[in-house]
């Protein structure tokens, strides 16, 4: 598994003694040299949410004209009752 941009950032923010992550994009240009607007990984997901947990409410976008709060993407944060 590599080392996602997310997690650079996320570690830069920390190192400067940040903790709440308001936005975050995340973009990857093709061959042809088009960008395209990525989701955070579900590893990166989890790193968010476990630097704070107000972080469930980052805005993650999702491209030129949409975006949710990381709470709304998979994968979900809440376990299912037994059953």
């Amino acid at each position: 598994m590599g080392f996602c941009s997310e997690h650079a950032a996320i570690a830069a923010m920390v190192t400067a003694r940040e903790q709440r992550v308001a936005r975050i994009l995340a973009v990857w240009r093709s061959e042809e040299g088009v960008l395209h607007v990525l989701p955070p990984c579900g590893r990166c997901r989890e790193f968010i949410r476990q630097i704070d947990q107000a972080d469930l409410d980052t805005e993650v976008v999702l491209g030129r004209d949409r975006s949710a709060p990381l709470r709304e993407l998979p994968p979900h944060h809440e376990w299912p009752a037994a059953g």
